[in-house]
């Protein structure tokens, strides 16, 4: 009997993460759900396009970081070691990091460049319309 309890409940709890009735937390970026432009909640504020880091990437950035995203991700094959390494096909070549813009982005850029990635994805709350 405790055991049907415990994947019932169990059970539920997906459910409820699932629907998005309960989340869990992130250290990505957070996206707004007031929002009521023309993109609904991931209406950029003027001067904001989304970066387009990875399809489904609305974070909000200057035009000039969209086209910095666009070239890194041209850049993705030539930034990984052709031998591979600790974590496979997406080892990156000396100098370079995982961009981390999202949980399953492994395009490698500079440290630098993960840095300000990091910080966009801080910022995103407050790049959309309200």
């Amino acid at each position: 009997m405790f055991i049907r309890c415990l994947v019932l409940f169990l059970m539920a709890a997906c459910l409820l993460l699932v629907t998005g009735i309960v989340s869990a937390p992130s250290t990505y970026a957070a996206v707004a759900t007031h929002a009521t432009g023309p993109y609904g909640p991931d209406t950029c504020l003027t001067g904001y396009v989304w970066r387009e880091a990875f399809t489904g990437d609305h974070v909000c950035v200057t035009p000039q970081r969209r086209t910095q995203v666009a070239f890194d991700n041209s850049q993705a094959y030539y930034r990984t070691n052709p031998y591979g390494g600790p974590y496979g096909k997406d080892t990156c070549r000396n100098g370079y990091v995982w961009r981390e813009a999202g949980p399953d982005d492994h395009v490698c850029v500079t440290p630098d460049e993960r840095t300000l990635v990091a910080q966009e994805n801080q910022q995103a709350p407050y790049r959309y319309q309200s």
